[in-house]
């Protein structure tokens, strides 16, 4: 009788679990899509209106500062991409990670990263600034936020570092050659929490699409877009 390896046994069970699984999963990046292009399920808004599924993305609709995140698991280390871009706006896009739902405060008092350039903020309970020297950044091209970018975060709950390295994604491409923009650095401020996104203030409307997260990470100090 033929015997079946027992990696493509886990790939076929992975592969009905919505994870994407390669064959070396020791080594390789092993994600889970977070977004299907089509509804919102998975994700949970501050309040309703503030969020629509347009043209395959999460679509802010501009109608007040909120913020959404992803209900289905929270993490502590974990790598996160996804694409990005602003449509309309005069605030940065931003994301929100290390925060907490419970109890739920404004921005989930959580770490802000503001893709694809790098910006920043602390809303943590006590802080509630820019971050001072938590916050590292990185010399690279001022892109267009108005342009589709790739963005990756890494989270290294054991070190308390989380890091992004964005690119602009070339007209035709799905993908890009990422650059290292900014890094975060405060152990106390690493925590399982919900990764979010978030729109800073009304008339404000981001896109977000191809959402994936790897969690356990396979290398919580090495990034692999760059």
């Amino acid at each position: 009788m033929n015997r079946r390896p027992l990696w493509t046994l886990a790939a076929g069970m992975a592969l009905l679990a919505g994870v994407v699984i390669a064959p070396s999963a020791s080594a390789d990046p092993v994600f889970v899509t977070m977004f299907d292009g089509k509804t919102l399920d998975g994700w949970t808004a501050n309040k309703p209106g503030g969020y629509e599924v347009k043209d395959g993305t999460i679509h802010s609709t501009g109608s007040g500062r909120g913020w959404l995140y992803y209900n289905k698991a929270q993490y502590g280390s974990f790598r996160w991409i996804f694409n990005v871009r602003q449509v309309k706006g005069n605030h940065k896009p931003t994301v929100l990670i290390w925060g907490t739902t419970n109890p739920i405060r404004d921005a989930l008092s959580a770490i802000q990263f503001q893709p694809p350039n790098g910006g920043h903020w602390d809303y943590r309970p006590g802080h509630n600034n820019s971050g001072g020297k938590l916050f590292k950044s990185f010399p690279h091209p001022k892109w267009d936020a108005k342009k589709w970018a790739q963005c990756e975060i890494l989270g290294n709950q054991a070190t308390g570092v989380a890091r992004m390295a964005c690119c602009p994604i070339p007209e035709g491409a799905e993908t890009c050659k990422a650059t290292e923009v900014l890094q975060f650095t405060d152990k106390t401020a690493a925590r399982v929490g919900p990764l979010a996104i978030q729109i800073h203030n009304s008339g404000i409307n981001d896109e977000y699409k191809n959402l994936k997260v790897e969690s356990p990470v396979a290398d919580p100090t090495k990034l692999i877009t760059t």
